[in-house]
């Protein structure tokens, strides 16, 4: 029973900073930086507007309305990194196995 109850005190010890969801291929909606919130649009078509867990996200690098980026959240919902696709990464992608002919 202690065992038990130790391993539900650690479970509960876990970070929350790891990323529970990451949305790829977004686009940045609006910035406030008064409320230090996002507000973007994901490839799906869903619009979200969530606080930063860390106000210099948005010193790191220049983001503005328009910008595609990919956007980390965490358990807690809030916006924990975003970084602009690489070059490399908008060229077109690899083919899929159906693709493929013998």
């Amino acid at each position: 029973m202690m065992t038990i109850c130790l391993l539900c005190l650690v479970g509960v010890t876990v970070p929350s900073s790891e990323a529970a969801t990451t949305f790829n291929r977004s686009t940045i909606v609006a910035i406030d930086q008064a409320q230090q919130t996002v507000t973007f649009h994901t490839r799906e078509g869903q619009t979200w507007t969530l606080p930063l867990a860390d106000p210099n996200i948005l010193k790191k690098e220049q983001f503005s309305k328009g910008s595609q980026v990919s956007i980390e959240i965490d358990l807690s919902d809030r916006i924990t990194k975003i970084i602009k696709p690489s070059e490399e990464s908008r060229s077109d992608h690899a083919p899929y196995r159906e693709d493929l002919r013998p």
